[in-house]
């Protein structure tokens, strides 16, 4: 049947130019954004999914911050726990050598002065020790994340009790007395650093841990977002040719009035 007032192929033809450029403009979003999620309301689940995926990812990174600052922590701690040994070490030789009664008493006075600047210096970083403003060798706990749920581990800082004030290498006594001081203080360090280090250890499998999280998570996420770029560009292709096509027809369409109108000549 042949009208004039409703040319029906003409808005088949509008109708469908229409759904085909809205088609492809969904492509080219997608593939400008590199996202099949570019436009939310195709994958409203998938956008709910990634957003949380996208939450956990982050809280990851910031787990592993702060896994790796307390391993600076641990292992600045260690630093100066090494310093004291050394100078622990030192202080030993010192009150062997004092213990030589062949010596006279201002040889080992001699010794004497090294031995309780060394001390001092011992005491120094005891009490002065820090990491970031906190106290190295202040009786404390420091807590951090290490997983995305809120799950913590703790690195405990202790004071370092040397019982070494009283020490002195002026008499061969004395010197042998501070011998067995000396000893129980390399004891009581050496123990520490033992702590120390494998908490070391212990931060640096969490943070191996945390990164395999991330990496597993990221993997997902990607699943659900990213775009597959070589089927995209397919639809992009075959949505541009639907779309000249039906702009085509459109005008088919249009121009099929003029055989009515030849009829009313």
């Amino acid at each position: 049947m042949s009208t004039i007032g409703t040319n029906v192929g003409s808005l088949n033809a509008s109708f469908f130019l229409t759904v085909n450029n809205e088609a492809l403009t969904r492509s080219i979003k997608k593939l400008s954004a590199g996202s099949r999620l570019a436009d939310p309301t195709e994958d409203a689940a998938g956008v709910a999914v990634s957003g949380r995926l996208d939450a956990n990812v982050l809280r990851l990174v910031a787990a592993v911050d702060g896994a790796q600052n307390m391993v600076s922590f641990a292992q600045t701690t260690d630093g100066f726990l090494s310093t004291i040994q050394q100078q622990l070490t030192r202080m030993s030789e010192l009150a062997q050598r004092a213990t030589n009664g062949a010596f006279g008493s201002a040889d080992r006075a001699n010794y004497n002065v090294e031995f309780q600047t060394l001390k001092t210096q011992i005491d120094s970083i005891s009490s002065n020790a820090s990491f970031n403003g906190t106290s190295l060798f202040t009786a404390s706990s420091i807590t951090v994340a290490i997983n995305a749920s809120g799950a913590s581990d703790t690195f405990s800082t202790k004071a370092i009790s040397l019982s070494l004030s009283s020490t002195s290498i002026g008499t061969t006594s004395d010197a042998t007395s501070a011998i067995t001081a000396i000893s129980s203080a390399l004891a009581t360090v050496t123990t520490r650093r033992a702590e120390v280090n494998s908490d070391i250890s212990k931060f640096n499998f969490h943070i191996t841990n945390i990164r395999t999280e991330r990496i597993n998570l990221e993997s997902a996420n990607s699943r659900i977002k990213d775009l597959d770029v070589a089927a995209e560009s397919s639809n992009l292709a075959k949505n541009n040719i639907l779309l000249q096509a039906s702009t085509a027809m459109l005008a088919q369409a249009n121009a099929s009035q003029q055989a009515v109108l030849a009829l009313l000549q």
